[in-house]
């Protein structure tokens, strides 16, 4: 089981990480577009920082939760 958990704790973390470096590029695209005078690349980077957020929090609760159920489990 505490192999289980790890590997879940693992892969939660790798999705919270790849959430979060798409809020990171969502907020280089939305000020390069914000330089430029580019309100289409300003809006791609608040909608990337937005379901970057979103993903790297859905992820970790999604995980969060999952451990504690496994952990509940007793044989």
């Amino acid at each position: 089981m505490d192999i289980v958990i790890k590997l879940i704790g693992v892969i939660g973390g790798v999705v919270t990480v790849l959430g979060l470096i798409g809020l990171l590029t969502g907020y280089q695209d939305f000020s390069s577009g914000r330089k430029n005078d580019n309100p289409s690349k300003m809006e791609q980077g608040i909608n990337a920082m937005i379901f970057g957020g979103v993903q790297a929090a859905i992820a970790a609760g999604v995980v969060a939760a999952i451990v504690a159920a496994l952990n509940n489990i007793k044989f």
